[in-house]
């Protein structure tokens, strides 16, 4: 498929959906199940992607889950295998990283059917069991120490630069120089890895040539070194293979991040690789699917959630900042935030004041977003589309805008804000000007071109328009939804 990143997005999602799973990415890890290692002590993560991006704060168990899931396969001959032991080591400092009982349970995909092959590694006094029973499979954990600049090591290839001798050159395949300059942005001519010799020892030196300039890694910046081992390990690992990145945005600026995600998915796409990620990026959780994305959530009780769908960094933004005192309305965009504000200040303007809005980018995910909020015992409603299905606006903390279309066209055609556009200063036809959209979304786009005033202000105004022609009476319900669950939750 040389299709676009959307095509390919929508791609990998479908191959890894029932009995595709297996045909595509063979015995691949479909859930695992932590009980008691470090701060997890019991947690289920569903993995419902070949791209799985593990997003959250500080202390919610992402490398724990990453370095777990990195011990989920026996190794082909000749590659290196990981042990719960390598991760969790005890010592005088660390006597009890997992309690007695910990064990993980791996589910794969497998022929006879999704998820139907089950191990359990836990502990037999002394060591770790159950590693016999895990299906072959070659495992990458690239971690932030996987590269560390050799200046900063004091590598011999620094300190005995002049005297260094060159040995064999191996270039880096086209197609894998094509990716690194994509997501870098950098038109390299060639990439190599050189072997460098100093007395009895040897060591491997990644060289480039961009802009006319030759330069080895020692010149490189920290992002571009490891973004070119990265991806040359990718793409040269055995197919099927599991990657676990730790933080793979490190060092990199947002739309370096933003092509690495896309990276991600295409190489996930060609070489049907797996990968699970961990990552405090929007740039990169904003490019991928919302069944990639697994939000991990600590209530104060300190019980971890794990929510997939979330489709940006917003919740975790809302947490850190400490809004914690002030009502959270939950909505899909800025058109539904300001339609919500426009009823309240009919209705209740004293209300306004204390509300703060969270734009969720998605009606579907809203009501993970408020469990996720509440669950952090913040004071959350969320309010959905009119036109979103019954399940959404009957969940719990859950709302709608009012009518059965979404928003814009409720809003847009409503009779008054036809009359309202109409008449001066604006002197314009609605219905006539809206057909030339290309679909509601945007309608406000369109009307502000032409009236020459800002998408903000169209939207301000029509949504003012809108509710004015209404009284307090027609928003009796929704104005009371938002008294009861915002005062009375906690």
């Amino acid at each position: 498929m040389s299709g676009s990143f959307d095509d390919k997005r929508r791609a990998i999602s479908r191959m890894f959906s029932g009995d595709n799973q297996y045909r595509n990415f063979g015995a691949v890890l479909t859930s695992l199940e932590i009980r008691g290692f470090r701060g997890v002590a019991d947690l289920t993560l569903s993995l419902k992607s070949p791209v799985t991006a593990l997003s959250g704060l500080n202390g919610t168990g992402k490398s724990t889950i990453a370095q777990l899931a990195t011990c989920a396969y026996r190794r082909p001959p000749g590659r290196w295998r990981y042990y719960v032991k390598d991760y969790f080591p005890v010592s005088a400092l660390d006597p009890k990283p997992f309690a007695d009982d910990a064990h993980a349970i791996y589910s794969y995909s497998d022929p006879k059917g999704v998820g139907a092959r089950q191990v359990t590694v836990s502990r037999a006094k002394v060591e770790w069991s159950g590693y016999k029973r895990q299906p072959e499979r070659s495992s990458y954990y690239i971690g932030l120490n996987w590269f560390i600049p050799k200046v900063e090591r004091r590598d011999f290839s620094v300190y005995a630069a002049r005297s260094l001798t060159v040995g064999a050159v191996v270039p880096l395949s086209s197609e894998a120089m094509r990716h690194i300059g994509r997501i870098l942005g950098i038109s390299y001519t060639e990439l190599n890895f050189a072997e460098v010799i100093h007395g009895p020892r040897t060591a491997r030196l990644a060289t480039a040539d961009a802009g006319g300039r030759r330069y080895s890694e020692n010149h490189m910046g920290f992002g571009e070194a490891r973004v070119l081992y990265m991806v040359s390990e990718m793409e040269n690992a055995p197919q099927r293979s599991l990657f676990v990145l730790e933080e793979p945005e490190t060092a990199l600026h947002g739309d370096a991040q933003r092509r690495l995600a896309r990276y991600l998915v295409d190489v996930s796409y060609r070489r049907r690789h797996q990968i699970i990620l961990t990552t405090h990026s929007s740039a990169i959780l904003g490019e991928l699917h919302r069944e990639s994305v697994v939000y991990l959530g600590r209530s104060p009780d300190g019980f971890l959630t794990a929510t997939t769908g979330l489709s940006t960094y917003q919740v975790d933004s809302y947490l850190s900042e400490r809004h914690h005192g002030r009502p959270t309305v939950c909505v899909e965009d800025d058109f539904a935030a300001c339609l919500t504000t426009e009823i309240v200040r009919l209705c209740d303007p004293h209300l306004l004041a204390g509300l703060n809005y969270l734009k969720i980018g998605g009606g579907q995910q809203i009501p993970s977003a408020v469990r996720v909020l509440r669950q952090a015992r913040a004071r959350t409603v969320g309010i959905c589309d009119g036109d979103m299905p019954e399940r959404i606006y009957s969940a719990e903390g859950m709302f709608r805008l009012p009518g059965v279309r979404p928003p814009e066209e409720e809003v847009f055609l409503d009779s008054a804000v036809v009359a309202y556009f109409r008449k001066h200063p604006y002197l314009i036809d609605l219905p006539d000007l809206l057909a030339t959209a290309d679909g509601h979304h945007y309608f406000p786009d369109v009307v502000a071109a032409k009236v020459a005033v800002s998408k903000a202000v169209v939207v301000a105004e029509a949504c003012r328009a809108y509710v004015s022609a209404r009284q307090p009476a027609d928003f009796k319900a929704f104005i009371e939804f938002l008294h009861r669950e915002l005062q009375d939750h906690h």
